[in-house]
């Protein structure tokens, strides 16, 4: 099973995933933001995520969380090899 490892957040609701094979991938979440994800519509609430178990995660106020399986990252992300900042 896949693990992400480290996250960096973009500007444009995109994320650099390092994973656990060493692999860094870009994940565009832009066209995710309906139900339960449109809290990430807001930048500063998309910017806090944090890895647990390694997947992606997000807590939210309600003590609800947000989070995507790591496997589901990788498949609809792509290799990121270049500078998006």
């Amino acid at each position: 099973m896949k693990k992400i490892t480290d996250v960096e957040t973009l500007n444009d609701h995109s994320l650099i995933c390092t994973f656990n094979t060493g692999e860094k991938r870009l994940y565009e979440m832009e066209n995710e933001m309906t139900g339960v994800f449109s809290y990430l519509k807001d930048t500063d609430n998309f910017k806090s995520v944090t890895l647990v178990r390694g997947a992606l995660t997000w807590f939210r106020p309600d003590a609800c969380e947000i989070d995507i399986c790591p496997d589901y990252t990788y498949m609809n992300s792509s290799p990121y090899e270049g500078d998006f900042s």
